[in-house]
């Protein structure tokens, strides 16, 4: 009798401390690296009919596979060594649900799969159930059952991950996507602000954010502006995948592109600036930047006194001081804006001090890589 209670006592420790530890890894694994993941993948699949809540979502799923575990177990009643392995088809259903187009295993090959490592599960759980039928006279101690299961259970978490490989820009991205679709520009430009790798659709999405924030001019070079003007906005890229397209952007421009008579970005933006309802701050300065980011200096020294009449009353932005003092100093063209050469002059004593190209190019971005100069003369 004392042996039996012994026996239930240790056996409830291993249920209550792997549920525990399932329920805490699922629910984080879904609301901090999945959840925006699962709410592209409902939006794929319900075309756009369906929103996907994280924390409910993450909060849900969880309880439907710790259910499963407990259905499962009830069923085959696992000696509690091997307890942790009624977890396995909740594990299974859990990379299945959370794979992406970026998965290891693709959506095509889960047809197959997925039905054939369930089965395989429980055919396992059987065959180590009829092993453990005869009552064991030297039980294992409660520290050597918990190890046990506790390494099992970790190595599944690793497998789970492991099984939805996830390049970062490619969750910047989602996340991105997400926030602003909530209108949270400030939090869209917060994503991964350090980080040097992106996309041309990351980019883009950030370029959207700033103008919203009316920041595009102010911050253009604060990001890795590795894809030019295409970057800015490209109107080609219409992919049904995307929750925020191309096409939504335009409309919080102000207007959908004709695609009989628009064929390029900067026609569309060129088009919208000489209409006087069309035009505004934003897409003005959305043209300004396209020609900062396509390097075609001689059209934006001809559309910036028109754009900006003001200055020097208004101050331009930090962009657009760049690039006029770079037009002043090279091409000897003269503005009437007020500019302060300090920091140009400190760019070129920099420049100087290094006659290898590869070393000056490294040395100089570490300073000044978040300027119109920099870009201009070392940008791709």
């Amino acid at each position: 009798m004392l042996n039996d209670n012994h026996s239930k006592q240790t056996s409830g420790i291993v249920r209550y401390s792997c549920g525990l530890l399932f329920m805490l890894f699922t629910f984080s694994y879904l609301f901090f690296l999945q959840g925006n993941v699962l709410a592209e993948t409902q939006y794929i699949y319900s075309h756009g009919l369906t929103t996907y809540s994280i924390l409910m979502g993450s909060v849900l799923i969880t309880l439907i596979l710790q259910t499963l575990q407990w259905i499962v177990g009830r069923v085959f009643k696992p000696h509690a060594s091997f307890h942790v392995l009624s977890y396995l088809p909740s594990f299974i259903l859990l990379a299945f649900i959370t794979s992406s187009r970026y998965s290891l295993i693709t959506t095509a090959v889960w047809m197959w799969v997925l039905p054939i490592l369930l089965v395989f599960s429980l055919v396992l759980l059987l065959i180590l159930k009829s092993r453990f039928s005869t009552p064991n006279l030297h039980p294992a101690s409660i520290a050597t059952l918990l190890w046990k299961n506790h390494l099992v259970l970790f190595i599944l978490f690793l497998l789970c991950g492991t099984v939805s490989t996830l390049k970062d820009v490619y969750c910047y991205e989602l996340k991105i996507e997400r926030l602003i679709m909530e209108q949270d520009y400030e939090a869209a430009t917060q994503v991964a602000p350090l980080s040097l790798k992106t996309t041309r659709r990351l980019t883009e999405l950030r370029m959207f954010a700033l103008s919203q924030q009316e920041q595009l001019a102010e911050r253009l070079f604060d990001f890795p502006q590795y894809h030019g003007a295409a970057g800015l906005l490209c109107l080609s890229d219409t992919s049904l995948l995307y929750r925020y397209p191309v096409q939504r952007i335009c409309y919080r421009l102000g207007a959908l592109p004709d695609s009989a008579t628009i064929h390029s970005e900067i026609q569309y933006l060129q088009v919208m600036n000489r209409i006087d309802t069309l035009r505004t701050a934003v897409t003005q300065d959305y043209e300004l930047c396209y020609y900062l980011l396509d390097k075609d200096l001689n059209s934006f020294a001809k559309k910036l006194p028109l754009y900006y009449p003001d200055a020097p009353t208004t101050p331009l932005p930090r962009a657009y001081r760049e690039a006029v003092l770079y037009l002043a100093k090279t091409q000897k063209k003269h503005f009437k804006y007020t500019l302060s050469p300090e920091a140009y002059e400190q760019y070129q004593q920099l420049k100087s001090e290094y006659t290898d190209a590869i070393e000056q190019k490294n040395q100089t971005r570490r300073q000044f890589g978040n300027t119109f100069w920099w870009y201009y003369e070392y940008g791709d």
